[in-house]
């Protein structure tokens, strides 16, 4: 069984988190969501695997403005997740997508408990799971983790 998410017994998340409200760990995982889309699309028509996202396409899929993101995005790239430059696509930071993967690593967690222990429906425990990730300890995911991988639940193929 493969147990190698981002969060394990040598997890270090919380200092690369601190700086972060939940608002801008939010367009943290967009960012790192979009990127990914637009990798995957994109795919065979780029040599460089470092794909953009673009402002307009972060306002819209969080449904806020423009200058809210160009806000966020300064403030992503003060404390070193993102670069960007003024009229550019915003590129993430190795500690940005770290960062971004070890969030998306306590969402499949939480969210797995929810629906493979729990029996909480997909769509409930997706958007709990969502509000959670943000505040639950680093040690409470670890240990739900560490639980999961005892049921022989795999963490990995969720999501």
């Amino acid at each position: 069984m493969n147990t190698n998410l981002p969060i394990g017994k040598n997890f270090t998340g919380r200092n690369k988190m601190e700086p972060l409200t939940i608002a801008m760990q939010n367009y943290l995982e967009t960012i790192f969501d979009l990127s990914r889309q637009s990798t995957t699309i994109c795919q065979a028509s780029q040599s460089d695997s470092r794909t953009g996202v673009r402002v307009s396409d972060i306002a819209s899929h969080l449904d806020v403005s423009k200058a809210s993101v160009n806000n966020a995005m300064n403030v992503l790239a003060k404390f070193g997740f993102v670069s960007n430059e003024k009229y550019q696509e915003i590129y993430l930071t190795d500690l940005g997508k770290e960062t971004a993967a070890l969030l998306e690593g306590k969402h499949k967690i939480i969210k797995t408990l929810f629906t493979d222990i729990i029996g909480i429906p997909e769509n409930t425990a997706n958007e709990d799971a969502c509000a959670i990730e943000h505040i639950i300890s680093h040690e409470a995911v670890q240990q739900i983790h560490e639980y999961l991988i005892s049921q022989g639940i795999n963490v990995i193929g969720g999501e």
